[in-house]
């Protein structure tokens, strides 16, 4: 099926005015120059690009001999360089021979979200009653990989921000709990975290070691 280019342009700014000014909505085009991808963007405010500019490191990052070598990333987070946190979601557009020659790339803007969560938590004392709360029961699940994904999702309500944009100290915090639970017992473990916490293997196991220092630290004090 080709691709109708003005039906396609015509429900972005749809979908955009659906969600509202927080949301961008940005179609590459990756026929031509890689420094030019963008070739139409509707809330351009929100990452401060423009019709005309380049793509994002992540497509860079992927591109394996003049080819984009990736899936669909339904959902990831990740930040603007004026701090702005965006929830994402990026579709290729594949010819067919299904060669990707373009992409419709949603990042919201969910900064405003976060600060609500922190004055909430504040409000509620939330900081200061968070040790005192009930432990966590018993986590039934059918298969390990489903009690690590829990783990995951529990490290970052514990930071209170996603993994993809946590900084070092708070990537540490969060490996520091999933230490505790036992997380690191499960099998393959390591490999999950590294792509979760976007790290490498050996970075992994030198936060481990960091952190179990520490604790070995204060315990002798």
């Amino acid at each position: 099926m080709e691709i109708n280019m003005d039906f396609l342009k015509r429900f972005l700014n749809h979908i955009a005015t659906l969600f509202g000014e927080g949301c961008e909505i940005v179609l590459h085009d990756f026929t031509g120059d890689y420094d030019s991808t963008i070739v139409h963007i509707v809330n351009g405010q929100v990452s401060g690009r423009k019709i005309g500019d380049c793509p994002s490191s992540f497509f860079f990052e992927h591109l394996v001999n003049g080819e984009i070598q990736m899936d669909d990333k339904p959902v990831y987070f990740n930040t603007t360089q004026k701090g702005k946190m965006l929830k994402s979601s990026t579709t290729f557009l594949r010819d067919k021979n299904n060669k990707i020659v373009g992409s419709v790339c949603i990042n919201f803007d969910v900064t405003s979200f976060f600060s609500a969560q922190s004055m909430l938590d504040s409000f509620l004392n939330y900081g200061e009653q968070k040790n005192n709360s009930p432990q966590e029961g018993e986590i039934l699940v059918s298969n390990v990989n489903e009690l690590l994904e829990y783990y995951l999702i529990q490290c970052e309500k514990e930071i209170g921000k996603p993994a993809a944009v946590m900084q070092k100290e708070e990537k540490m915090k969060a490996l520091e709990y999933l230490d505790k639970k036992g997380a690191l017992q499960i099998s393959k473990a390591s490999i999950r975290l590294c792509q979760f916490f976007q790290i490498s293997k050996f970075t992994l196991y030198h936060y481990l070691d960091e952190i179990r220092e520490r604790q070995k630290g204060e315990t002798e004090k």
